[in-house]
């Protein structure tokens, strides 16, 4: 069972829960190849198989080629990635793993590619999967 439907016993948190997935999701500049990319890597680390699966397959449905996918855990060394998709991931594992703050080349990176707004939709992104995440290992 998925998340949203376990929230529905709840549906105005299931509600407002899948509003902000859109909002995240779907607005703003950063390309949304690059969010999956940032959630798959939170559900990988956070150990969520549900979201792991899904978001693969939003990548994939977004055109990422499964060779990048392949590569994904390896990205900072691999060269299917462009900087600025390995400043995002780079983010992606600092505050899954150290939720207090981003170390100084991490955010140094986020900034040399992105502007103020694109820092903001990564860290949402980043912040709204982990907390799906560990949602759905709680409570699926």
């Amino acid at each position: 069972m998925s998340l949203f439907a376990e929230l529905t016993v709840r549906p105005e948190i299931a509600r407002t829960g899948a509003a902000h997935v859109r909002a995240v999701m779907e607005s703003g500049t950063v390309p949304r190849r690059t969010k999956e990319l940032c959630a798959l890597m939170v559900s990988w680390l956070n150990a969520c198989e549900h979201c792991v699966s899904a978001h693969s397959d939003y990548a994939v449905e977004l055109g990422v080629p499964q060779a990048q996918l392949d590569a994904l855990f390896d990205y900072a060394r691999s060269d299917a990635f462009a900087d600025a998709e390995r400043a995002a991931l780079s983010a992606a594992v600092a505050l899954t793993r150290e939720p207090r703050a981003l170390p100084p080349a991490v955010r140094a990176a986020l900034e040399a590619h992105y502007d103020e707004g694109q820092r903001v939709e990564i860290v949402s992104a980043i912040g709204l999967f982990n907390y799906l995440n560990r949602s759905s290992n709680a409570l699926t």
